[in-house]
């Protein structure tokens, strides 16, 4: 009874060289799927788990840009047009 050491999980192979079947493996599967069973397949699980953490990763490294909730961005263009009313209120009130 040999297990996967990475994830204590079963392969296919292994699964069907314990069930004891006189079928071919490709039918084996196919039984196993019709009765809903999952079969892990390292390739697939690997590289489903490995993208899961680190889309994670990168959710606890994201940048805070907000300030008082809004956005970096769209408070500085804000006050880049307040400065600028301001400015040609100003230069077109001296006149």
């Amino acid at each position: 009874m040999a297990l996967d050491f990475k994830s204590g999980i079963k392969s296919a192979n292994q699964r069907y060289k314990e069930s004891g079947s006189s079928l071919p493996f490709k039918d084996w599967i196919e039984r196993e799927k019709a009765k809903g069973i999952v079969l892990p397949q390292n390739g697939v699980t690997d590289v489903f788990e490995e993208t899961k953490a680190k889309l994670e990763s990168n959710e606890d490294k994201k940048p805070n840009n907000k300030i008082i909730g809004l956005d970096k961005r769209i408070l500085m263009l804000s006050a880049l047009i307040v400065v600028g009313a301001v400015a040609y209120k100003y230069l077109y009130k001296k006149e």
